[in-house]
């Protein structure tokens, strides 16, 4: 175990800002050591051999690696013998990329100083890449201090792009809910039993898509009252391999098709009223899929809601027969939407 540890190497994984215990679920799983939480959506751990595995990783946005550099200051990094060593990690890092024409991304604090921008300029002439808008390159990496403020850290992103942009989605929609989000709500209470799955306000079907591969033998249903929505889920889909195994209905979500006490998992990424929906569509929509999804749920169905519209879902729950068993705050793109679980509070069905 020892001689193992030495062998392994520093990375950092980035996850959404709430989700961490997936992340560490999952890095627990693929035989992560020395795993720590470093701040909100940021953690460390090593790992011993290939690092490609990692790049499976279905709850992290990305995975870097860990470079150490003893240096007062970056602009020590412009030096021979450092920036050569430098060049030497991103040129490993892109080895194994059927990727043409890569950009050069670089994140630091005072990313358009004089230093900075000499920095990426030669190690894009270097590498002969270009320089990246917004350094948002395929090729990217962060420079940051240690706790210890001793030296200089440069992280180097091992994929050419986040890992939450899946292969599969080939549609996307104003919306979409992240692939790293949905993979997280599907490993909620998640059973060894073959399950009944509904996905109300199923959208593009992200969710149906994670559960699909994260379960291979449940009996999985979509509903929306979009035919552009079902089409895009069915597209994506089509592209992840899990369509013969998904039944889409054009339905409304507050008055589906289905028979009572048919479901044991319900999940519903709920429209926030920004880029989807309304609040006066929301004050209708979110007591009727309540209603809805009571009726059609076994009693000891779980129901996984996923909302920005905070407040208005705690008050219809509280109106409901439904109760809260955990609520967890998250930080997505800016804005703080909350991950519900709730379970029925009695078997009574009420239409």
């Amino acid at each position: 175990m020892r001689k193992r540890a030495s062998r392994s190497k520093e990375y950092e994984v980035e996850c959404i800002p709430g989700l961490e215990a997936f992340a560490m679920d999952e890095l627990n799983s693929c035989d992560a050591r020395s795993l720590e939480t470093l701040r909100p959506g940021f953690l460390r751990f090593r790992f011993a051999g290939d690092s490609r595995p990692l790049l499976t990783l279905r709850s992290a946005i990305a995975i870097y690696s860990v470079h150490r550099f003893e240096v007062p200051r970056p602009k020590a990094l412009l030096g021979h013998q450092h920036l050569t060593r430098l060049i030497g990690i991103l040129r490993a890092v892109m080895r194994d990329w059927t990727l043409q024409n890569p950009r050069l991304g670089l994140g630091a604090a005072g990313a358009n100083s004089q230093v900075i921008m000499r920095l990426k300029e030669e190690l894009a002439r270097s590498l002969d890449v270009e320089l990246a808008e917004e350094n948002k390159g395929e090729l990217y990496l962060r420079l940051a201090r240690p706790i210890d403020r001793s030296a200089w850290e440069v992280l180097v992103r091992l994929g050419p792009r986040p890992l939450s942009k899946r292969d599969w989605r080939i549609i996307n929609v104003p919306g979409a809910l992240n692939a790293t989000v949905a993979y997280a709500m599907t490993q909620i209470q998640s059973r060894d039993a073959q399950d009944r799955v509904l996905n109300l306000c199923c959208g593009s079907g992200t969710i149906l898509v994670e559960h699909a591969h994260n379960k291979t033998s449940d009996q999985l249903l979509a509903v929306d009252n979009s035919a552009n929505m079902l089409s895009a889920a069915e597209r994506n889909l089509r592209a992840s391999d899990t369509k013969h195994r998904v039944i889409l209905l054009h339905a409304d979500a507050g008055r589906t098709p289905l028979p009572s006490r048919a479901i044991d998992r319900i999940y519903a990424d709920l429209p926030f009223g920004g880029q989807v929906g309304s609040h006066a569509d929301n004050l209708r929509l979110y007591p009727a899929l309540l209603r809805e999804a009571y009726r059609i749920a076994k009693p000891d169905a779980v129901l996984i809601l996923l909302t920005h519209e905070v407040n208005l879902l705690r008050n219809c729950i509280a109106q409901s027969n439904w109760r809260t068993i955990s609520e967890t705050k998250i930080t997505l793109s800016g804005l703080h939407p909350r991950l519900f679980v709730l379970k029925a509070k009695s078997t009574t069905i009420y239409m």
